[in-house]
C-alpha cells in the first residue's frame, strides 16, 4: 500500500485519496473490508489519470458509488477504489437533464421536482447514484433508466471520452450495454417532460413511503437481493417466503421477516455469512421449486 500511496502522490490529482479505508462505511451493507486506496475525484480528468496510473502499474481499478447491490469480501477490495459520489454536477439544457456519475439519483428526481419537469423521480430514496443507475438500467415502479436516457458519456476502452447514444436494442430488464465492458460512465442525458412539481412530489413521497413500508431501511440491506423473473409466476420474494425461508439465519446476516427478498446485516455480520446466506436461499429455492434465482448483488474484492 505504501507504493500505492507514492504511486497516487506523483499524478497531482485535484481530488484526495486515502489509503486502507474501510469499505464497510461505504456500502448500504456497511459490510467490506478495506480498500488498499480509495481515491475521491474532484474533476473528470481525475478518473482519467487514475485509470491510465492504474492501467500502467497493473493495479486492480474498481468504481464505487453509493455502495448499494454490492456485497464487499471481508478482505476487502485489492488496488484503487474510486468513489465517484464527489462528482456530482448537473445542469438542464433544452429539455434535456445532464447529471455527472456520482449525483445520488434522489437528488437528481428533487432537482427536477423544484424545476417542474418529469425525469427520475421513480428513483426516489433508492440510495444509487445516477452511475450506478445507468449502469444497472435500474427499475422501479413500473419505469427504468432506459424510458428517459437520451445518451452516457463515457471513458472508452482506449481512456478516451466518448459520447454512447441510447440505443434500445441494447437495454433489457436490469442489463445495459456498460456490463462486462471495459468503460467508465462519467455523466450522462436523460429526456424530461414538463410537470406540475406538485404532482412530481406526490410521487415521490408515494414511492419513499413504499420503501419504507417494505423495510428498506429498518436495518442495512441492499433492497432486493434477487431480480424477479416473470417466468417464474411469481416475485423471488414470494416464491422464497413459499419455501419457507424468512428467518434463516448465518451469524448475524438474516432473511427478514417482513420481505422474503430483502437480507439484512443486523450487526456485525460478515460478508462470507451473507454470502453463504444468499448462496444457501437460491439453493433451497431451486430444490423446492426448479427455479433459479439471479442475484441482483454484486460479489466485490478479494473473495479468495
Amino acid at each position: 500500500m505504501s507504493k500505492i500511496g507514492d504511486l497516487l502522490s506523483k499524478i497531482n490529482l485535484s481530488g484526495t485519496w486515502r489509503l486502507d479505508e474501510p469499505l464497510a462505511s461505504h456500502t448500504t451493507f456497511q459490510i467490506g473490508g478495506p480498500a488498499d486506496a480509495m481515491v475521491f475525484p474532484r474533476c473528470l480528468e481525475d478518473v482519467r489519470a487514475i485509470r491510465h496510473l492504474a492501467r500502467s502499474e497493473g493495479l486492480p481499478l474498481f468504481l464505487l458509488g453509493k455502495g448499494a447491490n454490492l456485497l464487499v469480501a471481508d478482505r476487502g477490495i485489492r488496488g484503487l477504489v474510486v468513489n465517484l459520489t464527489t462528482l456530482a454536477e448537473w445542469s438542464f439544457e433544452k429539455g434535456l437533464f445532464r447529471a455527472q456519475a456520482g449525483l445520488e439519483v434522489s437528488t437528481a428526481a428533487e432537482i427536477g421536482q423544484k424545476g417542474g419537469f418529469s425525469c427520475l423521480e421513480f428513483l426516489n430514496a433508492m440510495p444509487s447514484t445516477v452511475g450506478g443507475a445507468v449502469f444497472m438500467n435500474a427499475r422501479c415502479y413500473g419505469a427504468e433508466i432506459a424510458d428517459v436516457l437520451d445518451s452516457v458519456l463515457i471513458l472508452d476502452e482506449n481512456n478516451n471520452e466518448q459520447i454512447v447514444p441510447f440505443l434500445k436494442d441494447q437495454w433489457s430488464y436490469k442489463v445495459s450495454p456498460f456490463q462486462n465492458q471495459d468503460q467508465v460512465i462519467l455523466e450522462a442525458c436523460f429526456r424530461t417532460v414538463p410537470a406540475a412539481s406538485e404532482e412530481i412530489a406526490r410521487v415521490m413521497k408515494a414511492n419513499a413511503d413504499d420503501r419504507q413500508s417494505k423495510g428498506h431501511f429498518r436495518l442495512p440491506c441492499a433492497g432486493s437481493v434477487f431480480k424477479n423473473n416473470h417466468d417464474f409466476g411469481a416475485p423471488s420474494g414470494v416464491l422464497i417466503d413459499r419455501v419457507g425461508l424468512k428467518g434463516l439465519r448465518r451469524g448475524q446476516a438474516f432473511v427478514s421477516d417482513w420481505h422474503a427478498n430483502i437480507i439484512v446485516n443486523q450487526g456485525g455480520a460478515t460478508a462470507d455469512d451473507l454470502r453463504a446466506l444468499i448462496l444457501e436461499v437460491k439453493d433451497r429455492v431451486a430444490q423446492a421449486t426448479g427455479f433459479v434465482l439471479e442475484e441482483e448483488v454484486i460479489y466485490a474484492g478479494d473473495w479468495t
